[in-house]
């Protein structure tokens, strides 16, 4: 078994085995599976939800295709929270009974603050012996993104050789370049966001970024990756559920746009 399918085995399992541990949940609990990239924002709609309902939430938190898979899996949850290409195709196999879109996710690149490399394009990444992370090229979205924009480059292969992870969360690897562990990573601007005491965030260009086709997911435009908000089909006629999915996608806009998650299409 290869590394990296190896490593969505062992998480996948990790994410069931948390499902497991979900309260069934009565009448008035809302439970919701959120994709890591969005968890600060649905903290503070939760403690903003808390002024106007007495509902129980009860939020757990996992990579947005994990969360995915075991939805199919196991039916749990009332409210699923992702990125793209998740949320289209689980409502294509009936496993969402409706949803919207509240923002859009864009890749950045991080440096420590100081820049002490002195990367200001994605060029620099090319630079000898630079200590660079990215999402896994194979599985994740950004990773997805970052192994389109390397296509476009004359030093890609100067670029990979500096790859050194490829495989941990966002939030791992901006801790890893905070720490020192990294010269510069590849992330989700907003997750960016919560390491602005530790870390510069340099823009990627629009024109670097396409769309992408695969046989699971159908075509996707990279340029503007949706963060959806979605009723699981099993909470369907769920009034608590129904009243949380209606407040955080009518009620919240500027608080995904506080946290960083763009509110227009490119």
């Amino acid at each position: 078994m290869g590394k990296a399918i190896l490593i969505v085995v062992v998480l996948s399992i990790a994410v069931l085995a948390g499902f497991a541990l979900l309260p069934a949940g009565d009448k008035e609990d809302v439970l919701i599976l959120c994709g890591g990239s969005m968890r600060a924002v649905l903290e503070d709609i939760i403690e903003r939800y808390a002024e106007v309902s007495d509902d129980k939430v009860i939020a757990t938190y996992g990579g947005s295709g994990e969360l995915c898979a075991q939805i199919e899996k196991t039916g749990k949850g009332d409210i699923y929270i992702c990125h793209d290409p998740f949320m289209a195709w689980a409502a294509d196999l009936g496993m969402i009974h409706t949803w919207a879109t509240v923002g859009y996710l864009d890749v950045v690149m991080i440096v420590p603050k100081g820049n002490p490399k002195r990367i200001r394009e994605l060029k620099d990444l090319a630079q000898p012996d630079l200590r660079l992370g990215v999402g896994d090229r194979n599985y994740s979205t950004s990773g997805m993104i970052a192994k389109n924009i390397l296509k476009k480059l004359d030093c890609r292969q100067e670029i990979l050789k500096n790859v050194r992870m490829e495989t941990k969360g966002h939030q791992q690897r901006c801790n890893d370049v905070a720490m020192g562990s990294l010269d510069a990573s590849i992330v989700w601007g907003p997750v960016a966001r919560l390491f602005a005491e530790k870390l510069e965030s340099i823009p990627i260009p629009n024109e670097y970024v396409d769309s992408v086709t695969s046989a699971t997911y159908g075509k996707n435009d990279l340029r503007n990756v949706k963060v959806t908000i979605g009723i699981i089909s099993g909470a369907k006629g769920k009034e608590s559920a129904r009243k949380f999915y209606e407040f955080a996608t009518d009620k919240c806009g500027e608080l995904f746009a506080r946290h960083g998650f763009r509110t227009a299409e490119k």
